[in-house]
């Protein structure tokens, strides 16, 4: 077993290399919010000790945010900010392990006041704070549809409790955001896992009825174990890595930051794309929805 040195040198390594990083955006959902901040805030953890730049944008509001998880309550959020009130990186805080977490609150209202010109300059500003590499991780608000934001990202992660009861919400929450933008990729996070068996059950019956009826398709990310360190982490608003390093859903959450590292990419956007994305597509829905065009849909034909 390597030493925590040699860790730490390789955790060394990969910063001082992460200008040749490659960026990637992936929004988290789930019919759980408690739980989907849980599993965000560890995954965040487990992907910024592996090395990685991490940011998560957090549009759930307290206590079922990411920022609860970490014990943190910012006091700025990034749509204040975009109205040129303070400076930008006035949003940002450090949360443990080195990941950075901004609250987002709604965008596409400010979105869409914004000149261009105003925009560009704002641009700039979110890539020197946010960064052009690593990973931009979204913890989307519960039940409503897909922000900006979210629609944005080219990954998606849908965590999932291990019991069949949720299988209905979750399947229309992929229906709405699908709905809002039907290309990209979605994995499925199995949480507090009972058995194999079960989770196994579970993913086949959610990817069979998501490829009948919407033509979607479910990509495997893993599952984490039950595990009573998991509630303790959640009550003393700590990441559970920072908790209980060695318990069985800290090394799940270590493979599973392993396993992200090997994400291919689909179309190679990097953090100007993503952001000018957001922008274009915040427009569109909010133009759309000024319209009374409640289904529009946002796709990459936008972006």
């Amino acid at each position: 077993m390597p030493s925590a040195e040699t860790l730490d040198q390789a955790t060394g390594l990969r910063r001082l290399l992460g200008r040749q990083a490659s960026f990637h955006a992936c929004a988290v959902f789930g019919p759980d919010p408690t739980l989907q901040a849980m599993a965000l805030a560890s995954l965040a953890y487990a992907l910024a000790r592996r090395g990685e730049s991490v940011v998560v944008l957090d549009e759930a509001e307290s206590p079922h945010n990411v920022a609860t998880q970490y014990g943190l309550a910012p006091r700025q959020r990034l749509a204040d900010l975009l109205r040129g009130r303070a400076a930008l990186d006035k949003a940002v805080v450090e949360a443990p392990g080195d990941v950075r977490l901004i609250l987002t609150g709604p965008l596409a209202a400010e979105f869409t006041q914004m000149s261009d010109s105003a925009w560009d300059r704002r641009l700039d500003d979110l890539i020197d704070v946010v960064g052009n590499h690593g990973w931009l991780l979204v913890n989307t608000r519960p039940g409503v549809a897909s922000s900006p934001l979210a629609a944005a990202c080219t990954d998606r992660l849908l965590v999932l409790p291990d019991k069949k009861s949720v299988l209905t919400e979750a399947y229309a929450l992929l229906k709405s955001a699908h709905q809002d933008r039907p290309d990209g990729r979605w994995r499925v996070l199995v949480m507090n896992r009972q058995g194999q068996s079960e989770s196994d059950s579970l993913f086949a019956n959610l990817t069979n009825t998501a490829q009948r009826f919407l033509g979607m398709r479910l990509e495997w990310f893993g599952s984490v174990p039950k595990d009573e360190k998991l509630a303790q982490s959640m009550r003393l608003m700590r990441p559970l890595l920072e908790v209980a390093p060695e318990c069985p859903g800290s090394l799940a959450f270590k493979a599973l930051a392993e396993a992200a590292g090997n994400w291919g990419d689909i179309d190679g956007m990097d953090a100007q794309a993503y952001w000018q994305r957001a922008y274009l597509l915040g427009r569109v829905a909010e133009q759309a929805a000024g319209a009374g065009l409640h289904n529009a849909r946002l796709d990459s034909r936008y972006g």
